[in-house]
């Protein structure tokens, strides 16, 4: 994956990729990677005990791939931690955590690193796969008192403002590049999390150790949003989504008034979504929302629940958000 002679002076940068059955994507996200202009990257694939194809696809497109095989589901934080250890003990420059469920322009990595230093982590702009010229929520300013996105950019259009690269406050795991040093710093993902949240709390820490987080336009990706585990959209998702909040809360915010100013905006809406959850026939979800607030206060962390639970209904296969007339992001 490197081109001879230009390697030499390009940073060296691992691709970390985790896979849980996702051969659906798997074909496009492997071309998508070969096209790249990057002289001097390895994709780094950590596999959370997948039953389908996607290894075959993988091995087949991208034959050079590192391929680390887990025996069960670590969930995202448990197999990006295996490839983090990997990648430090390789030792490459940067890593870049990549979702598997998307698409990359052919520039987009050197943009990234171009933008970076070893105190510098870079974000891309994330379109939504499904409708093109529209963003995802992968990167911006966080509220820590409500615990959700100051500004909501989900599904807009991308504004002048919003088009120039600037320092932010947090981005999601979905495409982040990171020096090294940050990572040997800062240390592994939180296993507490298993799945969300657990990149706001990485960026977090990693801003308390002095390390910044910039934001590169120019450099875009497109993203099935939620094709992987579901979001919002499905009872597994919520769940961890619920559950984890609290928690992430906790963890960085110390002020009293201000984590009594976040349980009340918390509650508030969690008993109203619930409520209409409920009048709309939802009663898996609205079961969702009620076993992750109390698992939270039961502490309850780490891998509590699989795919299918705790609604007790199986999860049909998710392509990734799609946005209808009135679509609001959740809080």
């Amino acid at each position: 994956m490197s081109k001879v002679g230009e390697e030499r002076t390009a940073p060296s940068v691992a691709v970390l990729t985790v896979n849980t059955d996702g051969a659906a994507f798997m074909a496009e996200f492997a071309e998508s990677l070969r096209a790249i202009s990057y002289p001097n990257y390895q994709l780094v694939m950590v596999d959370n005990a997948s039953e389908d194809d996607s290894l075959d696809i993988l091995r087949r497109l991208q034959p050079d791939a590192i391929v680390l095989e887990n025996d069960a589901n670590l969930g995202f934080t448990g197999a990006c931690n295996r490839g983090i250890e990997y990648c430090l003990g390789a030792g490459f420059d940067y890593v870049l955590f990549l979702n598997g469920d998307v698409r990359v322009e052919p520039d987009f990595l050197n943009r990234l690193v171009a933008a970076g230093d070893e105190r510098t982590m870079t974000a891309p702009k994330s379109y939504l796969y499904h409708h093109p010229g529209t963003l995802d929520d992968s990167v911006g300013q966080f509220d820590w008192t409500r615990g959700i996105w100051k500004h909501q950019i989900l599904g807009k259009c991308p504004t002048d403002e919003f088009d120039q690269p600037r320092l932010v406050d947090t981005a999601n795991l979905s495409c982040l590049l990171v020096p090294a040093g940050v990572l040997r710093r800062v240390g592994l993902l939180d296993n507490n999390f298993f799945i969300y949240y657990d990149d706001t709390d990485f960026v977090r820490r990693a801003h308390d150790a002095g390390y910044r987080l910039w934001f590169v336009p120019d450099a875009v990706i497109h993203h099935r949003k939620g094709a992987t585990i579901g979001g919002s959209e499905t009872a597994f998702g919520l769940y961890y989504l619920t559950r984890n909040r609290p928690y992430l809360i906790h963890k960085h915010v110390r002020s009293p008034i201000r984590r009594t100013l976040f349980w009340m905006y918390f509650i508030t809406t969690r008993l109203t979504r619930v409520a209409v959850l409920t009048l709309g026939g939802r009663l898996d979800l609205a079961r969702a929302i009620t076993a992750g607030v109390a698992d939270y206060w039961r502490g309850r962390m780490g891998k509590t629940v699989d795919r299918g639970h705790p609604s007790g209904e199986k999860e049909t296969s998710n392509p990734g958000l799609k946005l209808t007339e009135g679509t609001h992001p959740e809080v």
